[in-house]
């Protein structure tokens, strides 16, 4: 599940509390449509955050003051995270695997959506290098859970071209493929099955930051 956006440095559209309305609608539709479909694992490699609605209230010339812009951008910020979490939360049968963000912050701090989204059905992932040690940007806490390779991984550009693209964009996906296999192994698993067993096989390093999946662990977890 992904955002479309426009590639400018000025936002299009410009935020807006009906814009916020429209986004948190098209959420709900989502995952609505998800839950039609039956789908059972999701990858969310995006996310956003108060200070993001901020400074592109300012780039669109919105607001006479920053204490305004601030105001604006978190009726907007709630509008968006209500929505997220009560859409999330009525897809107890789904798994949502997030991106932990890129700003080397704690997203739980800084309010990043959905990273900072806490239910039993969401799992947001941090991104290690080829190595194994912490990615300089990824971001961290309490809520990052597992982390998985985001250095310089192979992806598809529309079209088909490959790239080597680093991020915890990259390593969100990893996840999701492990709890895709940990189903193909297991159907009767539930997204708290599926967290439960990546995260209790997943290894936790001796400095406590990381907590690598481990995915030949997790598949002999998952046996039924």
């Amino acid at each position: 599940a992904r955002l479309e956006y426009d590639w400018h440095l000025q936002p299009d559209p410009c935020p807006s509390k009906a814009q916020a309305l429209r986004d948190a609608a098209a959420a709900r539709r989502t995952v609505a449509f998800l839950k039609a479909q039956r789908v059972r694992v999701v990858n969310m490699s995006w996310g956003g955050d108060v200070k993001g609605i901020e400074s592109a209230l300012e780039q669109c010339g919105i607001g006479k003051t920053p204490e305004a812009r601030k105001t604006a951008a978190r009726e907007m910020f709630e509008i968006q995270k209500t929505a997220l979490t009560e859409a999330f939360a009525s897809a107890p049968e789904i798994l949502f695997v997030t991106a932990a963000g890129n700003s080397n912050e704690d997203p739980d701090f800084v309010e990043d959506i959905p990273a900072a989204i806490v239910l039993p059905n969401l799992l947001t992932v941090g991104a290690v290098d080829l190595a194994g040690d912490e990615a300089s940007f990824t971001s961290y806490g309490k809520v990052v859970k597992v982390h998985a390779n985001g250095y310089q991984v192979e992806s598809f550009l529309p079209g088909g071209a490959r790239v080597a693209l680093s991020g915890t964009s990259m390593a969100a996906p990893q996840v999701a493929n492990l709890a895709a296999k940990l189903l193909a192994v297991n159907p009767k698993l539930t997204p708290t099955d599926l967290v439960r067993i990546i995260e209790g096989t997943a290894e936790r390093t001796a400095d406590g930051r990381r907590n690598l999946i481990n995915p030949r662990k997790a598949v002999a977890a998952a046996q039924p």
